[in-house]
């Protein structure tokens, strides 16, 4: 169904495009109908969200919400969801994508054959189109009482309608954001918002768990809760049970919040990656009235075609569900720390932050020399003469990046299968290099005072590019070694280098 300008015949008659839902046909103005699409392929779940909202899809730079018709009017769909077609329809704030088997016909309609409901608008069907002399009845939606819906999503802001000469004011720096999967669901948080990123240890019982609360952990002297997340969320709940402290295979991770007073620990499925974006790149978020729906910011929209949602850091530390748990952990073992004189065990030294991975061992770079973490392209560029460590050039959002082989610049053995592999970007003045590793594993603040300096008749024994790059190592609490490697020296190494 094409969009079109002139609706209203010279005739009088009106233009309708009618759609088949299960064993009805309904109609819609056509003045209200923007576009037919086909049911996208990347769909992005919304937490907390209605049934009948099945996600957020990205149409052209501008996230569209796909309301699930049949719900709402009690009528089942036929065919598979992946079959269906999805009518754009522009409501007073916003559009939204409704959900329909599949398209009718252009209807012109004279003003005798349309029959209005009056005292009905909050009824999603505000009259009928009598046909073909009364033996055809269509069924015509109330577009203001879609708008009117309690639960109807709402774009906070069309990005379309933003003034790009304010946008080009406020570019500046990219932004990181965590990604991390829950229930289903990509999120993202800011950088500056997690504390660190641990693996799920054996939690300490706590006389306020609940389905919610899984226990707490002893974190260098701050006890703090666990939530399962995905609870918190509404989304389907991480299972709280199988916590092997020491099994390096649980994907699980605990993302651990401190802001002020609140200290937390938020249970996920896994962390995927660390995202650089733009604030101007931010797709907005539809809001519904729901609860906790102000914790959705906005959205990064990735390449290939799957949405992150970021959270808001604020708005969550001030949910009241989460500060009840809080609160209530933070007086009841401050009273008992306080009784067992267990007062001043934290350190008073710097504290750093490193992104954790495995190049056969683990390695640890410290986070502000990282610009982002993606997956390892599919493809790249090889460009000739280049040295055995550079795998090729990517393209970058329109910046070239070289990759570059840990493995080989170091003298390791060669990848088998880099499907896993992750690629640490980094800048060097305008240059950017791509790391390849085999794997991420976390992120973890660490005290400066315990890093311990690299025996020489240890150095002696590794590869000297190696040596030059990794002088320290520090013991993490789980009593393994972590070799801290210093990306300057590295980038500095590689920008000497006639790489392409």
């Amino acid at each position: 169904m094409e969009q079109s300008t002139s609706f209203q015949r010279k005739d009088g008659a009106e233009l309708f495009g009618s759609f088949h839902l299960g064993d009805a046909e309904l109609v819609l103005p056509v003045a209200a109908v923007q576009e037919v699409v086909n049911y996208p392929e990347a769909v992005t779940q919304l937490p907390l969200s209605p049934s009948h909202l099945l996600g957020l899809f990205n149409l052209r730079g501008r996230l569209v919400p796909i309301v699930h018709l049949g719900q709402l009017l009690q009528v089942p769909t036929q065919g598979e969801l992946r079959a269906a077609k999805i009518a754009i329809v522009e409501l007073a704030k916003g559009c939204v994508g409704l959900l329909f088997d599949n398209t009718g016909e252009i209807l012109r309609v004279h003003g005798e054959e349309k029959v209005m409901f009056a005292g009905h608008s909050s009824s999603l069907i505000g009259g009928v189109l009598k046909l073909d002399g009364g033996h055809r009845i269509l069924q015509l939606l109330s577009v203001e009482a879609l708008g009117n819906l309690a639960d109807m999503p709402i774009l906070k802001l069309d990005a379309h309608a933003a003034d790009t000469s304010r946008l080009r004011a406020v570019r500046g720096q990219r932004r990181q954001s965590v990604s991390y999967r829950v229930g289903g669901s990509r999120l993202g948080l800011p950088m500056g918002a997690i504390h660190e990123i641990i693996r799920v240890p054996e939690l300490l019982r706590s006389v306020l768990a609940s389905e919610l609360c899984l226990g707490m952990l002893n974190l260098r002297g701050d006890t703090l809760p666990v939530l399962d997340f995905a609870r918190f969320l509404g989304l389907s709940p991480t299972s709280p049970g199988g916590f092997s402290p020491g099994d390096f295979d649980d994907p699980r991770r605990i993302l651990v919040i401190k802001q002020g007073d609140i200290c937390i620990g938020l249970l996920v499925d896994d962390v995927e990656s660390i995202v650089s974006y733009h604030e101007e790149e931010l797709l907005a978020i539809p809001s519904f009235q729901a609860q906790r729906a102000e914790l959705f910011a906005s959205c990064i929209s990735k390449a290939d075609g799957k949405q992150i949602l970021l959270l808001d850091d604020a708005a969550l530390v001030a949910d009241p569900t989460l500060l009840d748990v809080t609160d209530g952990h933070r007086e009841l073992y401050r009273t008992e720390d306080n009784a067992h004189g267990v007062q001043g065990k934290r350190r008073s030294g710097p504290r750093e932050t490193y992104v954790t991975f495995r190049l056969d061992q683990l390695m640890g770079m410290r986070i502000e020399q990282l610009r982002e973490v993606i997956d390892y392209p599919a493809d790249v560029m090889q460009p000739p003469g280049a040295p055995p460590f550079v795998r090729g050039i990517l393209n970058l959002r329109r910046r070239l990046v070289t990759i570059v082989d840990l493995r080989a610049l170091y003298g390791m053995a060669g990848y088998h299968d880099l499907g896993g592999a992750k690629v640490l970007v980094v800048e060097n003045g305008e240059e950017k290099f791509g790391l390849v590793v085999d794997a991420i594993e976390n992120i973890v603040t660490i005290d400066a005072n315990d890093k311990l300096r690299v025996p020489s008749v240890l150095g002696n024994q590794i590869d000297h590019a190696l040596r030059s790059d990794m002088k320290e190592v520090v013991e993490l609490p789980d009593h393994r070694t972590l070799m801290l490697l210093d990306a300057e020296p590295l980038k500095a190494r590689l920008a000497g280098e006639r790489v392409h």
